[in-house]
């Protein structure tokens, strides 16, 4: 059996100390293996008027359809799940994606993972996503962990919204 390494990298969460400082309540769950209840806690924007091309015929809505998803202040890897499922969803259905990271105070490196890995996804799918108006919590951690350029995000761009 292999002994624990204390200066081992696994389970390492290079954020944890962004996290020390401050007084977050962080949600509790039930039982460990228990996932936490699914939430359509999402806004959800179809556009009704589809864009006419050159010859005046329109396109379908199903071309244009967009949505919208506000994160949780608290992003971690208890919840990482839950964002996933959704945002599966939302990328099977829409096309434009907008994720409004205004509220978080707290993120998770699985956390930003997931977003990479959805904007990638997105470009192989020939589909947008968009993260509007990062909190400074959010663009710190991005910033940390040389994610800010490829998640697109700007921390001038982000309080003129």
């Amino acid at each position: 059996m292999a002994e624990q390494d204390e200066s081992s990298m696994i389970g390492y969460d290079p954020l944890a100390w962004m996290h020390e400082a401050e007084d977050v309540e962080l949600p509790c769950r039930s039982a460990p293996d228990t996932p936490p209840p699914l939430t359509d806690d999402l806004t959800v924007i179809v556009a009704s008027n589809p864009h006419l091309n050159e010859a005046g015929d329109s396109q379908s809505v199903d071309a244009i359809t967009q949505c919208q998803i506000i994160l949780e202040p608290v992003q971690t890897i208890q919840t990482v799940a839950q964002l996933h499922q959704q945002l599966q969803r939302m990328l099977d259905d829409y096309n434009k994606i907008d994720i409004d990271a205004s509220a978080v105070i707290q993120i998770d490196t699985a956390s930003m993972q997931l977003l990479l890995v959805l904007k990638l996804t997105a470009v192989k799918l020939q589909k947008e996503v968009s993260i509007d108006f990062p909190s400074e919590k959010f663009m710190e951690a991005a910033n940390l962990l040389g994610l800010s350029e490829m998640l697109s995000v700007d921390q001038a761009a982000s309080g003129f919204f």
